[in-house]
C-alpha cells in the first residue's frame, strides 16, 4: 500500500516551540554518528553492532541528494543524540524533503517528534524550496499528528487516498483539512469521515444495475437512494436485495423528481442517449453503461447537451478498467512501451445458452436488432484507454449469418471486424460479436519498445484478462527483452478484485464518485473518449453496408464538424421508422415467429429475474 503523502508550502506559518531543559539539537558530524542515526530511525530496533548499523546506514544514506553533515541533525537529551531528521532538497524537483524521522523507544510518545518537524522545516525554508514534502503511514500516528500541526498538508496522489485521509481526521477529531493535488495544487477540502458528504445516487435498470447498487452499500462512498424499472419482477428483487430507505419507481417521470445527485443508466442499452439528455436537463450526473448512443443524431444531441449543463457525463465501459487493460495503460503511460504502434481486441461472446433471459424472446429487443458492430467499445475501448490517441479511419467487414444467430433470433452477423487507423498513423484490429462459437476476452497493444499482452480465456492457469505479459525493451532498439508476467495484486486488486467483470466495476464505480468529488486525477471516461470507442464501429458498420470500403470517423469534440450529422439517426433500431437501417449488411433473415416463441417459453420457465 502506497504511503500517505504530504507537502507543506510556502508562506505557512511555522510556529518554533522551546525546547524541554536538558534538549538541544546538532548536526551529524563524523562516522561515529552512524550507529546513533540508524538507531533513532530504527525507533531503537536496530543492533548496537557496528557492522548492522553501517549496513542501515548505507540503506538509508544512499540518496545522492543527502549530504549527512548539512542534512542530517540530531535531537539530544543531555548530550545523548535520541531522536533524528533529515531535510534536503531534491534534484529532480527542487521540493525539500523531510525524511528518516525517528525517535528512540525511550523518548517516544513524549511530544517531541513536533521539535523535529520544526526544525526540518526551519532549515529548508532557508534554502527556498517551492515546497516541502514527507511521506508516512497512518499506524504513525503521532508523526501524522506532529506533521498536521506543523502545517503539513495531505496529497490526493494515488488510490484511495481522500478515503484514508477522511478516516485519519476521524480518529484525530480533526473536522477538515485542506489537501493538494502531486504538484502543490489546491484539490479540495476534505472532512473527517462521519462529516464527509456522501453522493445520492439513483439507478435505472434494475438487473444489470444491481451490481452498482452493490457498491453503494458495500463501500459507503455513495448513499443509493432510487431505483427504477419498468419491468416488476426486476424491481420487487431490487426490493429484497436494498434497503427500505430507497425509492422505488416503475415510471421514469417520477424517478427523475428524487433528489440525486447522479443518476447511473443500465436500462437497454438504445435508450442510454436519451435517458441521459434527460437528466442532464433534469441537472445530475450521469454515468451511463454501455453504449453511449446508437446514432450520431444522438451523439451530437449528447455531446452538445452535456457542454450547455456542465454536469459530469461518464462511460462505464468495464474493459477498460480489468485488471489486463488497467496496467497496461498504467505502464504505457510511464512510457514502457514507448510509441503506440498497433493494437488488437478482442470481445467475442457466445451468447446463446442465455439469450433468452437476455432478450424475453422479443423480436424487436435492442439485442436481437443490433448489427455485429454495435457492441464495439467492449473491445474497442482498451486500445483507446490505453493509447489515448483519436480514431480517424475505419473498414469494417461482418462474418455471414449462421444457425447460431438464427436459432438465437439475432438478426446480424455473429461477430463483426474493424481495421482502424489512428490519429497517429497507428492500427487497431478489433474483433466482437454475440454469435462465435467459442469466448474470447484478449487485449493486446505493441509500441516501439515491445509488446504487452494478457492472457489467453482458455488459459486457465493464468485467469485471462486478470494477468499480463509484458515484453518491452529499456530503450527502442535494445532487442533483448524477455516476456515476464506482471504482478496485478496492487492495492485496486485487493480492494476492488472481488467485483463483477474481474473487478472492473466497483473499480469503475469508485472513479465514478471521485470525479463527482471534484478529483482531477479520477480514471473516467468522458463523452468524446466515449464516442472515440463507439464511432469505429458505427463506420465499420456504414463501411461494411458499402462492401468495406474505409470511411472517415468524425470527430465530435470540433463544433463544426456536428453539423453534418446532426439529422443523421440511421441505426439498426426499428423504432428509427424510415431511418432503420438492416440488422444485418446483406439484409435482414427471414426468422420466423416460432424461434421467439420458443426463447420466451424457455425464459417464463427459468424465471430467472424471480430466483
Amino acid at each position: 500500500m502506497d504511503q500517505l503523502k504530504m507537502y507543506r508550502l510556502p508562506g505557512t506559518p511555522l510556529r518554533r516551540d522551546p525546547l524541554p531543559e536538558g534538549y538541544s539539537f546538532s548536526n551529524y558530524s563524523c562516522d561515529g554518528d552512524k550507529l546513533a542515526w540508524a538507531k533513532c530511525c530504527r525507533n531503537g530496533l536496530i543492533s548496537d553492532d557496528a557492522d548492522a548499523a553501517e549496513a542501515f546506514y548505507e540503506s538509508i544514506g544512499s540518496c545522492d541528494d543527502i549530504i549527512p553533515e548539512k542534512d542530517v541533525f540530531f535531537l539530544d537529551h543531555l548530550g545523548e543524540h535520541i531522536g533524528t531528521v533529515t531535510a534536503f532538497v531534491r534534484s529532480d524537483s527542487g521540493a525539500g524533503n523531510v525524511h528518516m524521522v525517528g525517535m528512540c523507544t525511550d523518548y517516544r510518545g513524549k511530544g517531541l517528534s513536533k521539535y523535529l518537524s520544526q526544525k526540518a522545516v526551519e532549515s529548508l525554508n532557508e534554502r527556498n524550496v517551492p515546497y516541502i514534502r514527507l511521506t508516512t503511514d497512518e499506524w504513525r500516528k503521532a508523526a501524522v499528528k506532529s506533521y498536521l500541526s506543523a502545517g503539513f498538508l495531505p496529497v490526493e496522489y494515488s488510490f484511495g487516498m481522500q478515503d484514508r485521509w477522511e478516516n485519519v481526521l476521524e480518529e484525530y477529531g480533526i473536522e477538515s483539512v485542506e489537501m493538494l493535488y502531486e504538484d502543490a495544487t489546491p484539490f479540495r477540502t476534505i472532512y473527517r469521515k462521519s462529516k464527509s458528504k456522501k453522493i445520492r445516487i439513483g439507478v435505472v435498470g434494475a438487473g444489470r444495475g444491481q451490481s452498482m447498487m452493490d457498491f453503494c452499500n458495500k463501500y459507503g462512498m455513495a448513499e443509493l437512494v432510487a431505483i427504477c424499472d419498468n419491468y416488476p419482477p426486476a424491481l420487487d428483487r431490487a426490493r429484497r436485495r436494498n434497503s427500505d430507505t430507497v425509492k422505488y419507481f416503475d415510471d421514469f417521470e417520477e424517478f427523475l423528481r428524487c433528489d440525486m445527485d447522479a443518476v447511473i443508466l443500465a436500462n437497454y442499452a438504445n435508450e442510454h442517449a436519451p435517458f441521459a439528455v434527460r437528466c442532464l436537463k433534469a441537472g445530475m450526473n450521469v454515468l451511463s453503461e454501455v453504449l453511449p448512443v446508437q446514432s450520431m443524431s444522438e451523439a451530437v444531441e449528447l455531446v452538445e447537451t452535456i457542454e450547455q449543463t456542465g454536469k459530469i457525463y461518464c462511460y462505464a465501459e468495464n474493459c477498460c478498467y480489468m485488471p489486463s487493460a488497467r496496467k497496461m495503460r498504467e505502464f504505457y503511460k510511464k512510457g514502457l512501451l514507448g510509441k503506440f504502434e498497433y493494437g488488437e481486441g478482442e470481445y467475442m461472446h457466445n451468447c446463446e445458452s442465455g439469450w433468452d433471459s437476455l432478450t424475453r424472446g422479443d423480436p424487436n429487443h435492442w439485442r436481437n436488432t443490433m448489427s455485429a458492430f454495435y457492441y464495439c467499445t467492449h473491445s474497442m475501448g482498451p486500445m483507446i484507454h490505453v493509447s489515448g490517441l483519436r480514431p480517424v479511419r475505419v473498414s469494417g467487414f461482418e462474418a455471414p449469418f449462421n444457425d447460431r444467430m438464427y436459432r438465437m433470433g439475432a438478426k446480424a452477423g455473429p461477430f463483426g471486424v474493424e481495421i482502424v487507423t489512428l490519429e497517429n498513423g497507428a492500427l487497431i484490429k478489433n474483433l466482437q460479436g454475440v454469435g462465435p462459437s467459442k469466448d474470447s476476452t484478449w487485449f493486446c497493444v505493441y509500441g516501439s519498445k515491445g509488446r504487452m499482452e494478457s492472457a489467453r480465456v482458455d488459459d486457465k492457469a493464468h485467469n485471462g484478462v486478470r494477468t499480463v505479459y509484458q515484453n518491452c525493451d529499456l530503450n527502442e532498439g535494445d532487442n533483448d527483452s524477455e516476456a515476464v508476467e506482471v504482478d496485478i495484486n496492487d492495492d485496486v486488486n485487493e480492494k476492488f478484485g472481488q467485483s463483477g467483470h474481474g473487478g472492473a466495476d466497483d473499480y469503475m464505480m469508485y472513479h465514478f464518485i471521485q470525479k463527482l468529488r471534484g478529483n482531477r486525477n479520477a480514471d473516467v471516461i468522458d463523452i468524446y473518449e466515449a464516442l472515440d470507442m463507439y464511432l469505429p464501429g458505427h463506420f465499420a458498420y456504414r463501411s461494411a453496408l458499402a462492401g468495406g470500403i474505409p470511411m472517415d470517423i468524425p470527430d465530435l469534440r470540433n463544433a463544426d464538424e456536428r453539423d453534418k450529422w446532426r439529422s443523421d439517426a440511421s441505426c439498426t433500431d426499428p423504432a428509427a421508422g424510415e431511418n432503420a437501417l438492416p440488422s444485418y449488411s446483406k439484409g435482414n433473415p427471414d426468422i420466423p415467429d416460432e424461434v421467439y416463441d420458443k426463447l420466451k417459453e424457455k425464459f417464463i420457465a427459468s424465471r430467472i429475474w424471480e430466483s
